[in-house]
């Protein structure tokens, strides 16, 4: 695909410059064509070092002793398969806290910036996400994998900066393959601190959380929380590698720093639905009876109320009837949604079927109705 250029905003524009350099020299450095991208990069995150070292130097020992002792509830699902729009609906229980956009922007200076720089940005960010239309906001829940990225190399997101080596990058940071304990140590103390000091900004409340990377290292949440719960949402598969290769068209521009082809994106979003689907069905035995409920997008989509009200009563999650009242005004307030449309390759379906005969068994999906039949990508 063309390295064209987008106007927004790369979204790990705020990792410090030393976790730039190493993935520049991991990934080779940058083609001569990505030059400018990689200044308009390195510049303003070199210019926010002070702001860096002042947190540090203020809430550094704060966030070090925040202990999270309310077991977060974690969202799984392949990426599109309906995970936002369901963390946007837990999210409207008053109380849980999350990892918003503004946290995820600025992860190693946002206790700083609250003020200010928090309206600032909020005048920057573009209206929409590129790839489904849904409304920005500083405050809506975003994937906290964000956050990592934005603050370290460990996070399967650089994949869009270096599509070329996407895989090494899902494989280590979505299904932790191939990590040395030091790599996973590593990891696991930047995770910590994104969750920390999210929940000291929110004042101790339980966290939900929701990264479609979660989906494949189950068994390392639950060794840092062993009590967490979790919810699992399915999408025809069909329809879900469809919405990967839309998603990708739209974001890699605006962040790759290597070229990719049409035919290397649809292998990444391929390899990224199988394995993510195939770690799951492994680990998803792994998880505590009564700590894990799974649903399908589609029962969410058409009875949104009785679904959660199952979740919550499965996962014994209190506030049942507080969450109902939040969660119908933002039912409410979304109803008028208009989703893209775009129509199913027909290669989708051979494809599909060849590399996740074993999810479409699994969860009994068919593909759609006819060859060229219309899928939407909404909030999910």
């Amino acid at each position: 695909m063309p390295g064209k250029d987008k106007v927004l905003p790369h979204s790990s524009t705020m990792a410090p410059p030393g976790t730039w350099l190493r993935l520049l020299w991991e990934n080779g450095g940058a083609p001569p064509a990505y030059w400018g991208k990689v200044a308009r990069i390195l510049i303003p995150t070199t210019l926010a070092a002070p702001l860096r070292i002042f947190e540090r130097l203020r809430w550094g020992g704060a966030v070090a002793r925040v202990e999270i002792d309310k077991p977060p509830v974690f969202v799984l699902g392949v990426a599109r398969s309906g995970t936002t729009h369901l963390l946007n609906l837990m999210s409207q229980d008053p109380q849980y806290a999350w990892i918003s956009t503004f946290h995820a922007a600025v992860p190693t200076f946002f206790l700083t910036g609250r003020g200010r720089l928090k309206r600032l940005m909020a005048g920057l960010a573009p209206a929409t996400r590129p790839m489904d239309n849904m409304k920005v906001s500083m405050d809506m829940p975003v994937e906290e994998d964000l956050a990592v990225a934005n603050a370290s190399p460990f996070s399967s997101l650089h994949a869009l900066s270096f599509p070329q080596r996407g895989e090494w990058y899902f494989n280590r940071y979505c299904f932790m393959r191939g990590l040395s304990a030091r790599d996973m140590k590593q990891w696991e103390r930047v995770y910590m601190e994104v969750l920390r000091k999210a929940t000291l900004d929110a004042g101790g409340r339980r966290l939900v959380l929701k990264s479609p990377a979660n989906t494949g290292r189950i068994p390392h949440l639950l060794r840092l929380f062993p009590d967490a719960r979790f919810i699992h949402i399915v999408r025809n598969p069909y329809v879900v590698y469809e919405s990967l290769v839309h998603m990708f068209r739209s974001v890699i521009p605006m962040h790759q720093l290597q070229s990719i082809t049409e035919d290397a994106l649809h292998d990444l979003a391929l390899f990224l639905l199988r394995e993510t689907l195939r770690q799951y069905l492994e680990d998803r035995s792994s998880i505590p009876k009564g700590q894990l409920v799974e649903l399908r997008f589609e029962d969410l989509e058409r009875n949104p109320l009785s679904e959660l009200e199952a979740v919550y009563a499965t996962l014994d999650l209190p506030g049942w009837e507080a969450a109902r009242v939040g969660i119908e005004s933002y039912l409410g307030g979304i109803a008028g949604y208009q989703k893209n449309r775009h129509a199913i390759d027909p290669c989708t379906v051979e494809r599909v079927q060849r590399e996740c005969r074993f999810a479409l068994d699994t969860w009994e999906y068919l593909p759609p109705d006819g060859p060229s039949a219309a899928v939407s990508w909404a909030s999910r």
